[in-house]
């Protein structure tokens, strides 16, 4: 596998995530709870979301690690659904974990060509997946911290 090419396409993903951390930390809690759309969507939800992507996709879906986090027969939207009790700090803390664990299969994965156990998806489709998927629910909360507290701007490249 092309170290250059794994190595662009993390540096890619690692950018999202950690725009979505920049873009939620010190929000106010209880003005973000209370921001959401019609049908529902919080930054709450979103943050619990991403990180069942990563674990579904990478520990589940790819590596067969772990059981999915939700069993979505039931409800398909149950990991846009943070427990009440859950904070956005406690969700981000978990999401940051999480990404761990799924830098730790794409490291020991041999190529990019690798299938999924669970999906008949590459390695490759799944980081660029997950790259498409991270930012669309980075533009959602951009939008949600600017309704909370007029946060705006995006964090400088690093």
């Amino acid at each position: 596998m092309s170290d250059i090419e794994r190595e662009s396409l993390l540096e890619f993903l690692q950018r999202q995530r950690d725009l979505v951390q920049w873009k939620l930390q010190d929000a106010p809690d209880d003005a973000l709870r209370a921001i959401g759309t019609p049908t529902g969507l919080t930054a709450h939800g979103i943050v619990l979301h991403l990180t069942s992507c990563e674990r579904g996709w990478f520990r589940w879906a790819f590596a067969d690690q772990v059981p999915p986090m939700f069993d979505d027969t039931e409800d398909p939207d149950a990991d846009f659904k943070p427990a009440p009790d859950l904070t956005l700090a406690q969700l981000l803390a978990d999401y940051a974990a999480e990404t761990k664990r799924s830098d730790e299969v794409i490291l020991a994965a041999e190529s990019l060509d690798d299938q999924a156990v669970h999906r008949a998806r590459s390695l490759r489709w799944i980081l660029l997946h997950m790259i498409e998927e991270t930012a669309r629910h980075l533009g959602h909360l951009d939008l949600m911290r600017e309704q909370a507290d007029g946060s705006t701007g995006e964090r400088p490249e690093h």
